[in-house]
């Protein structure tokens, strides 16, 4: 099958011509009525976006990605760009100074402001507002294939807004996306997201900028992530 059985919200399948043409108000939408069951959908195994463990594989390689600046990360902020719930932010807030979630959805921020996160501001805003909102970050981390969401078209001014955002002192970004070198072995591959291959990802990123680009993961993943350093 190439999406899950059946939408699990009701909602029907997005429409990758929402994001192609940045109807930013129906993906707000969209999102917003996801907010309450979000965060028990992802702690479902089985749910189909956990399908070969990506939620936790990201964590994992942002994990070691932190750990390597640990002194840097200390003295600058995280910022979780596309935060929905605030899970990465919760999970990473104690190795940072302070925090930002960025969302296009304010009922997804209304669950992060829940948490009750110390030091952290929450941004309703999208991807592409990035940089009006935030300058001098450490880090920023997005495990929401935005990249995958807003497909080649995008591709390029996000990681611009990604890159300006960050400290010219060493910032760093991790960013997920689905991987094309895998699509056909896992049974959820959705047809309304893109899938680039790793080196489309790599040539993108240092196009825009970024001195620094490592793909973390293994090539048979169906979901990878790219490291970038401004």
């Amino acid at each position: 099958m190439s999406q899950p059985p059946s939408d699990p919200y009701g909602l029907g399948f997005s429409r990758p011509e929402d994001y192609d043409a940045l109807r930013l108000e129906v993906i707000r939408s969209r999102w917003d009525q996801k907010a309450d069951r979000w965060d028990a959908d992802l702690a479902d195994e089985h749910f189909h976006l956990n399908e070969d463990g990506a939620y936790h594989r990201f964590l994992d390689a942002a994990d070691a990605v932190v750990a390597r600046r640990a002194e840097f990360c200390r003295r600058h902020d995280l910022v979780d760009l596309a935060c929905g719930t605030g899970l990465v932010l919760a999970h990473f807030l104690d190795r940072f100074a302070g925090g930002v979630g960025i969302d296009i959805s304010p009922n997804m921020l209304a669950v992060a402001a829940r948490r009750r996160l110390p030091h952290v501001r929450l941004v309703e805003g999208s991807c592409f507002e990035l940089a009006r909102h935030v300058a001098g970050a450490g880090a920023v981390l997005s495990r929401g294939i935005l990249l995958s969401h807003y497909g080649p078209r995008w591709m390029p001014r996000l990681l611009q807004q990604v890159l300006q955002s960050l400290s010219s002192e060493g910032g760093f970004a991790v960013l997920d996306f689905l991987n094309a070198a895998s699509r056909s072995q896992y049974a959820c591959h959705p047809e309304n997201k893109t899938y680039f291959h790793a080196q489309q990802i790599e040539a993108a990123a240092r196009q825009a900028g970024f001195r620094r680009v490592d793909i973390l993961g293994e090539p048979q993943r169906r979901v990878l992530a790219v490291l970038v350093e401004r």
